[in-house]
């Protein structure tokens, strides 16, 4: 990237961009590690559900990626793309999270603190992807 494409991406957008790269790296490989969900109730389900949970999260990281790299590359679609994926991100991360947090079938209050915090951490990045200058 020449020096004269970098200075005309905004800060907060490059680093907006950074962490949607970085993101879909990460969520791209975590379940090659074995990095995910494992708790008992998950791997009760049926091989199409997971399967399924499997797929969803790729896509949201492989949008990730994509739109992250197509903001430095200051692309007309990226932007929308970008916040389109961090909503998706943040409506499936807090059920995530409300697993993560309840280590377990989450109750009520588990599934508020998830979604609460995935909609905080997404509306900053929603907010720097938003925002023109």
């Amino acid at each position: 990237m020449t020096d004269e494409v970098k200075r005309s991406i905004p800060v907060g957008l490059r680093i907006a961009a950074g962490y949607l790269v970085v993101g879909g790296i990460a969520g791209l490989i975590w379940p090659l590690l074995g990095v995910g969900p494992n708790h008992p109730e998950f791997e009760a389900l049926s091989n199409a559900c997971k399967a399924g949970t499997y797929v969803r999260d790729t896509l949201i990281s492989s949008g990730m990626l994509v739109c992250g790299a197509a903001l430095f590359f200051r692309k007309a679609w990226a932007r929308k793309g970008a916040l389109i994926m961090l909503v998706a991100a943040a409506i499936y991360g807090g059920n995530a999270f409300a697993w993560g947090y309840a280590r377990g079938t989450p109750n009520t209050e588990a599934v508020l603190v998830g979604y609460g915090a995935m909609i905080a951490w997404n509306a900053i990045w929603f907010y720097l992807v938003y925002r023109k200058s």
